[in-house]
């Protein structure tokens, strides 16, 4: 665990609104970080509690990120927000969950694009939120939870192509569209193919869908129709599940929806057939149970 430092992150335009674009974007912080409006499409954060927290239900306390200084972060040091962004330690030193927090993915979030989500969350309306105490536990498998020492540079984003895979790791999608093991590792060749079995309720189960470019994923896309789904929610006149959160992912420019459906295609094709209209069932593939899973 990396010791804090008093680093603090100057407020200016620049950072403020490229931070509003990736929490209200490829970041979705809000989509667990408060509560939504589950009688809306794709789930919006409800007015004026935006980035208030969350009981998830699920054994997580998505924390309240805004300068609250009683239940939200108005006491916490940029540099507690850095290190529980990317290094995955809260800011009392408790290890975060990966699987309710993608700090795997975000470690490699460059240093200006950490800086500018934390000036943007300094700047929501102090919102007064008191949620239950998050449980210390011992038993947290956190493989990705590693100090960083070293400057965290944007990466070379000259090309779309390269542009898009930043923007694929920042929105933590292997994380939700690969199934895992007991140790919170990505089952090896099954990289975005899909087949992890998500209930973020009671009443609410959906398997993740399979990202490759093969006959059992997406192979049938075209960037007209990925734009098309990331702004309406719909793949023609099926609706997503909202746990996909399209809502967020539609605020994007199209440039950079395109961006990422063009990383999207360069990914290695992987046979996983996922469908959500189908019975949870064991896949011989993945050896998990998923909707669909009889399929393969």
């Amino acid at each position: 665990m990396r010791a804090l430092t008093d680093r603090t992150f100057q407020r200016t335009p620049e950072r403020l609104a490229r931070g509003r674009y990736l929490v209200n974007g490829i970041g979705e912080c809000f989509a667990c970080h408060g509560p939504y409006q589950e009688n809306v499409p794709g789930w919006p954060p409800v007015p004026g509690k935006e980035g208030s927290g969350m009981d998830l239900g699920t054994g997580g306390i998505a924390a309240n990120l805004t300068p609250d200084v009683d239940t939200g972060i108005g006491n916490w040091t940029d540099d507690m927000l850095a290190r529980a962004i990317r290094e995955g330690v809260g800011h009392d030193g408790h290890l975060l969950d990966p699987m309710i927090m993608p700090y795997e993915f975000y470690r490699s979030m460059s240093d200006e694009d950490l800086a500018s989500i934390i000036v943007y969350l300094r700047s929501l309306s102090p919102t007064r939120n008191a949620l239950p105490t998050m449980r210390t536990r011992d038993d947290i498998v956190a493989p990705y939870a590693v100090p960083i020492y070293a400057p965290v540079l944007m990466p070379d984003i000259s090309t779309q192509l390269k542009r898009g895979e930043y923007l694929v790791h920042l929105g933590a999608c292997q994380w939700c569209h690969t199934v895992r093991d007991k140790n919170r590792q990505s089952l090896a060749g099954l990289e975005f193919a899909g087949g992890d079995f998500i209930t973020p309720g009671p009443d609410v189960h959906v398997t993740s869908a399979n990202l490759t470019p093969d006959p059992s994923g997406i192979s049938y896309y075209d960037e007209g129709l990925f734009l098309t789904v990331m702004h309406t929610g719909r793949v023609g006149a099926r609706k997503l599940n909202p746990v996909m959160p399209w809502w967020f992912f539609g605020h994007m420019t199209d440039d950079d929806l395109k961006a990422i459906f063009a990383y999207l295609c360069t990914l290695k094709p992987v046979h996983h057939r996922v469908d959500n209209t189908e019975p949870i069932a064991y896949c011989r593939i993945c050896r998990h149970k998923h909707h669909g899973g009889a399929l393969n």
